[in-house]
């Protein structure tokens, strides 16, 4: 009898240490208990801290996409899921692309580029890309020019605080999530002397001094020199 009960003990004792085990892990994952929404905001929260979102319109799976808003009323899309599971979640947002538009940053920015500076100007509403071509062929001005042209750039709108991920990758048992803006990144394309190199520099990127870019654009320089 003693035996029996011994063996009781035992397996009640193995069943609540095991129950603690499951809790702490659910405790411990920010995305366990939350539905899609619910991590979407999480995510657009921590890489938008100076601000706060809701729902406006669920994420539809089928539909790939779901309506949300900022603490001012401004609604954009977000889109795409990367993945959605127990430890994995991964979205891009149209935020950031949406205050861009309302303050008509790329009529903004050719004005700049190609009017004052005479470079070339394209975006690509397809890949939401911004490039900014300079090609020392047609006209020569100097990286001093250059990086005060992307300053300007970046400085002509009011855009929010970006933290964009440190980890883009997911690994298994590790918990992961984020979400990307559609829109935001820069790329400078310098052609020289037949070679051609980009620079990536971001909208979020406004309290950069003209004295870093210029570093960029030095050692971007350099790299075509013959």
């Amino acid at each position: 009898m003693k035996k029996i009960i011994g063996g009781l003990v035992m397996i009640t004792l193995i069943s609540v240490l095991s129950g603690c085990g499951l809790k702490k892990s659910s405790v411990n994952n920010p995305l366990s208990g939350k539905d899609t929404d619910q991590r979407i905001v999480m995510c657009l929260n921590n890489a938008y801290p100076e601000h706060n979102f809701k729902v406006v319109k669920s994420f539809d799976k089928q539909k790939n996409e779901g309506t949300f808003e900022d603490e001012k009323g401004l609604n954009f899309k977000v889109r795409d899921l990367l993945y959605d599971n127990i430890y994995h979640f991964g979205c891009y947002d149209e935020y950031l692309a949406t205050i861009l538009e309302k303050q008509d940053f790329f009529n903004k920015a050719k004005k700049i580029v190609e009017d004052k500076y005479h470079q070339k100007f394209t975006y690509d509403e397809d890949t939401m890309a911004i490039e900014i071509i300079y090609d020392d062929t047609d006209n020569q001005i100097t990286t001093d020019e250059i990086s005060q042209m992307i300053s300007e750039v970046l400085n002509m709108v009011d855009a929010p605080k970006v933290i964009y991920p440190d980890n883009q990758e997911f690994s298994t048992g590790v918990v992961n999530y984020y979400t990307l803006p559609t829109l935001g990144m820069l790329q400078c394309y310098i052609k020289r002397n037949g070679w051609g190199v980009t620079e990536r520099f971001y909208v979020s990127d406004k309290a950069l001094e003209q004295s870093e870019i210029k570093e960029k654009i030095d050692k971007l320089y350099e790299s075509t020199e013959e």
